[in-house]
């Protein structure tokens, strides 16, 4: 592997333009003998010369770096090889979205995913969840409930993981008004919510005096499962 780098290295020194494939190759079996560091430093040579790994390199190395939690890396990283050419696909948004997400940079996950519209994907719920989970995380339940609703006409319909996300995400914020009605938006798609999310839905609700909606709730269980 040093040899290898080494050569590139010579190659260029001489005036020569390494063979992308050859960069390509290089990068990937360095994250496979675990030599992250070594990557990253190839890449930043790689894009100050003007080259960019090609996508799938691309979409294997920032997997590998947000996993160890340099995720700012990335993003630049990302914004880098998009200004040098690189066309990213939706393997590029479903890694970067959800770390930024996950470490509260939800202005930076909005503008991810205009760039995965703006390129031509429709959002999966993959790609929004992380960002509603987000937003909870920080409170901002109202814009949360806004952008789902945005989504659920934009983007491909919500699944039973994004429900059951969201519903456990208001019962800790507080919100158990809301769980319920998303509760019952789920079971009007079809979707069956687990046992856990009627449980913390009508018990939140009986503890904040909403006897009636909470009777509703397992009333709504009982017609479902037939319990």
């Amino acid at each position: 592997m040093k040899e290898a780098q080494e050569f590139l290295d010579e190659m260029s020194r001489k005036g020569f333009n390494p063979p992308a494939r050859g960069r390509d190759l290089l990068i990937e079996g360095l994250l496979n003998a675990g030599y992250l560091e070594s990557a990253k430093e190839m890449v930043n040579k790689m894009t100050k010369g003007g080259f960019v790994p090609d996508v799938q390199t691309f979409n294997t190395l920032i997997e590998a770096i947000t996993k160890s939690g340099e995720v700012e890396f990335c993003v630049e990283m990302y914004y880098t090889a998009c200004k040098l050419g690189l066309s990213v696909d939706i393997d590029t948004y479903k890694t970067l979205i959800p770390a930024v997400s996950k470490i509260g940079k939800i202005d930076e996950a909005f503008r991810l995913l205009n760039n995965c519209v703006e390129d031509g994907h429709k959002p999966f719920p993959s790609l929004y969840a992380p960002i509603i989970k987000g937003m909870c995380r920080n409170g901002m339940f109202d814009d949360a409930f806004s952008f789902f609703s945005d989504m659920k006409v934009k983007a491909h319909p919500p699944n039973r993981p994004v429900y059951t996300m969201l519903i456990t995400m208001c019962g800790r914020g507080g919100k158990f008004v809301d769980a319920a009605n998303y509760l019952v938006e789920m079971t009007e798609m079809g979707l069956v919510p687990i046992s856990r999310c009627f449980d913390m839905v009508t018990d939140g609700l009986k503890n904040s005096g909403k006897h009636d909606l909470a009777m509703r709730i397992e009333q709504l269980e009982v017609q479902l499962r037939g319990v």
